[in-house]
């Protein structure tokens, strides 16, 4: 049964005054309607001015030559007469004006050339008057010249709309549910289609308060109604219906009141052609066939924006939720849900989230500063880069970049004032035994890493009430070193020469190795003589139960050291001038990958790792007060898993070298003067998966690691200088100079220290 339809009735006047000249240099604006639904050129651009979507207008058709419209814009392949109670004598062409003014406000494309003064608005100069100016817009003519059709004509319209591909429909004329029109709802809204349909001018409530049966929920969530608002943007026009106390019923049972589906927006003097008054003229019009338009290309800026609102069926529901409320809180009889907020609707709801390897979503207001770089792996420059940039999820899929780059923090390099110890200590006691061995110990109440023996150290560790090891050594030259809270170094270089000479340079090179990153905690050495010309030595170092103290995210569970190292050598005199040497090793890590340091579980972890090592060293003496030592080390870890938003990390491979050069009595008979450059531990071939997500055209989020290589964007190279020497019986001095080179790995970062110490003994 054919039932009538009228558009609604608006109401159109010229356009009082065009002031001013051209001024189409300036910086777009936008008219004052669109600034009141909180739209701004920075929401356009991110909504590229809402390309790639496709309006369609039922209503009295569009004339698509109007200057307000790009050219193309207005699809005339497309557009169509869809009436089947009147035949268009000029297909979709508009003979009324209403078609082409309800298009201009929901996407024209020029923006004006002179400024407007009229009642309630100023339009400036060179301002966009479309809320979506490059969407495409496609007519389906439904209604004659009078503005009058049949709900046939409508549905039909609504139908070959669909069929022509459009994103969202504009219906500003009388909502009527008979069943062919909640036929062609239902069916729009199964392709994925928006309706949006004008609330009526009548100032009654929709439908006189009766209920709307046959609609899907699905239709139900991609339907919308307009009501109008005065130039204030803050109270009802006059003449605007509202969503009253009727419900939309589903075919599932389910109620949905009118007001819930209801939104407002300015609907009083909002300018656009009025093709009435002469074919570039332009009119005031008011209505809620204005307001329509408006929440129209509100919903094409956004299915641009974000596709996935399109795909999930969830734009309506957006810009329903995040309307500004008005009258009485919350939804109501009168205002729906509010004004259209876009400002609002482009930002996140509901807080955002990111997606770790192991498909658990995590918010991110969660995440914290997890991870301590440095060492082997400089501050992770590449990883940082792709976190500074990641994608996170708000509730509705949509896709927002955030930094997360922070999570991953350097670790401090030690104070560069000094590099002596500042205070006084009991230093190393040394008692000879009547059996040829002696006894030695070293021991401090305050935190110094540095052995007053000439020992250069730029390492961190956490500070110890007390720290120092003892060494026993029989006279059959076997040697037996334990400690805590210093380097394990020195003991095991001991345990390993014998020789004091290339002990001392050796404990300096070794901690260019992997034995740097197992330090702090207990460290047990022992070494003994194979035969005259050959010795083996054993050690096991480990980190303190607790690292870095005063970061809580650090601490480790269970009092279970984070590092531990097992260390075993051989070395061999080749001749009276020449030593070599091999060091086989295995290094442990529970929550720490070569230098970088993390929390169990963390967003941010690289896993739990293995690192099995070699190192070769060579000796020579060059006379008797002259000695060089060269050391080289390989470390090659094993690939690790891990859930967090770091995948997990291939095979590593990590490199260091040194050389020392010690020469004594220089000036006297006990000075001694060390020399020595190095490149610690660095990684030089590796990659670790960052778990990166990529939108798909449909707006789903997939995942998938991404191989970011682990190599340091700089090469620390290290030179240390120290001279130590006595003065008197009584006192001695110590002098000692650092110059370094993209510190921790970590390219164009450089320092360097002097410092000196004089000591006397009373």
């Amino acid at each position: 049964m054919k039932q009538p339809i009228a558009r609604l009735s608006t109401t159109a006047a010229a356009v009082l005054s065009a002031i001013a000249s051209l001024n189409l240099h300036a910086a777009p604006g936008l008219a004052p309607w669109l600034t009141q639904m909180g739209e701004t050129t920075t929401i356009l651009s991110a909504a590229n001015w809402g390309k790639g979507q496709v309006l369609g207008v039922v209503d009295t058709g569009i004339v698509a030559s109007n200057p307000v419209f790009a050219a193309g814009q207005v699809s005339n392949v497309l557009s169509s007469c869809a009436a089947t109670s009147f035949k268009c004598s000029n297909g979709a062409m508009d003979d009324n004006g209403h078609g082409t003014a309800v298009a201009s406000i929901a996407a024209a494309n020029k923006p004006t050339a002179y400024t407007y003064l009229y009642s309630g608005y100023t339009v400036a100069a060179n301002s966009f008057i479309g809320v979506a100016p490059n969407a495409n817009i496609v007519a389906e003519k439904v209604l004659n010249a009078s503005g009058s059709g049949y709900n046939t004509d409508v549905s039909n319209g609504i139908n070959k709309a669909v069929a022509a591909g459009v994103s969202v429909i504009n219906l500003s004329l009388t909502y009527m549910a008979t069943p062919d029109i909640i036929a062609a709802v239902n069916n729009a809204a199964a392709k994925g289609v928006f309706i949006v349909w004008a609330g009526g001018n009548d100032g009654k409530a929709l439908l006189a308060n009766a209920n709307t049966s046959g609609l899907t929920k699905n239709a139900v969530n991609h339907l919308v109604f307009a009501g109008a608002l005065d130039t204030t943007a803050a109270k009802a026009a006059s003449f605007s219906s509202s969503p009253g106390a009727g419900s939309l019923v589903d075919t599932g049972g389910g109620k949905t009141s009118y007001a819930s589906r209801w939104i407002s927006a300015p609907g009083v003097n909002i300018m656009a052609p009025g093709i009435q008054y002469g074919p570039g003229a332009m009119a005031l019009w008011s209505g809620t066939s204005m307001a329509a338009p408006l929440i129209s290309g509100s919903l094409l800026l956004l299915e641009s924006a974000w596709p996935i609102l399109k795909t999930n069926g969830t734009a309506a529901n957006l810009l329903l939720g995040t309307a500004n409320d008005l009258g009485t809180k919350g939804v109501d009889s009168v205002y729906g849900t509010g004004l259209v907020n876009l400002t609002t609707a482009f930002q996140p709801v509901g807080g955002l989230s990111v997606t770790q390897a192991n498909g658990k979503a995590v918010p991110v207001t969660s995440l914290t500063g997890s991870m301590l770089t440095g060492g082997a792996l400089g501050n992770l420059s590449t990883v940082r880069s792709k976190l500074a940039s990641y994608t996170a999820l708000d509730t509705y899929a949509r896709n927002f970049t955030v930094d997360l780059s922070g999570l991953i923090q350097t670790k401090p390099t030690a104070a560069k004032q000094n590099p002596l110890p500042s205070n006084l200590n009991s230093g190393v006691a040394v008692m000879k035994l009547s059996n040829g061995g002696e006894l030695s110990r070293w021991q401090t109440t305050a935190t110094t890493l540095v052995d007053r023996m000439g020992v250069f150290w730029n390492g961190d560790f956490p500070e110890a009430p007390e720290a120092g090891y003892m060494t026993y050594t029989n006279g059959a030259g076997s040697t037996l070193s334990m400690g805590y809270g210093i380097p394990s170094q020195l003991s095991f270089a001991k345990a390993l020469y014998g020789d004091s000479d290339l002990s001392l340079m050796a404990g300096d090179l070794s901690m260019s190795n992997l034995s740097d990153l197992s330090q702090g905690g207990y460290h047990l050495a022992y070494g003994t003589k194979v035969d005259k010309e050959t010795r083996v030595a054993v050690a096991f170092s480990q980190t303190p139960t607790t690292f870095y103290a005063g970061n809580p995210t650090l601490v480790q569970t269970g009092g279970a050291p984070n590092a531990s190292n097992v260390l075993l050598g051989i070395t061999h005199r080749l001749n009276e001038r020449w030593t070599g040497g091999v060091s086989l090793g295995q290094l442990n890590e529970k929550s720490g990958l070569l230098g970088a340091n993390y929390a169990s579980g963390s967003a941010i972890s690289l896993g739990s790792n293995r690192t099995n090592s070699v190192g070769f060293s060579l000796g020579y003496a060059i006379d008797a007060n002259n000695s060089l030592l060269a050391e080289v080390g390989f470390g090659f870890t094993q690939g690790s898993n891990s859930g967090g938003l770091l995948a997990g990390t291939s095979d590593i491979q990590s490199r260091s070298y040194g050389m020392t050069y010690l020469s004594k009595q220089l000036l006297n008979q006990n000075d001694k003067l060390t020399v020595s450059v190095k490149q610690p531990l660095r990684i030089v071939a590796g990659t670790v998966g960052v778990t990166m997500p990529s939108i798909d055209s449909l707006g789903v989020a997939h995942y998938a690691a991404e191989k970011v290589s682990l190599v340091p964007n700089g090469r620390e190279l290290d030179f240390a200088m120290a001279y130590d020497t006595p003065i008197g019986k009584t006192q001695s001095l110590s002098l000692q100079f650092s110059a370094r080179q993209d510190v921790m790995n970590v390219a164009g970062s450089r320092d360097a220290s002097i410092g000196a110490i004089w000591s006397a003994k009373f």
